[in-house]
């Protein structure tokens, strides 16, 4: 990994939010910054629906991709 400055972004199985980190990489590793944006209530809910349910149509998948995508980008 090249010396620089780095995000790192993940959601857990709690579906709780993003956890965000800058990290600076180089002789020696340092993280400068994280935090755990919290999901709206309602991308919550649909994260822990898609969870549960024995199915979900592509359709239904598609569109909780993209607003997860969407969230992560404004992390």
């Amino acid at each position: 990994m090249a010396d620089g400055l780095y995000i790192g972004l993940i959601s857990g199985t709690s579906a709780d939010g993003i956890d965000a980190a800058l990290v600076r990489c180089g002789d020696r590793h340092e993280v400068l910054h994280a935090r755990t944006l919290p999901y709206t209530p309602e991308l919550r809910v649909r994260l822990l629906a898609a969870a549960h349910a024995e199915s979900l149509s592509i359709d239904a998948f598609g569109l909780l991709d993209v607003a997860v995508g969407q969230a992560f980008g404004q992390a």
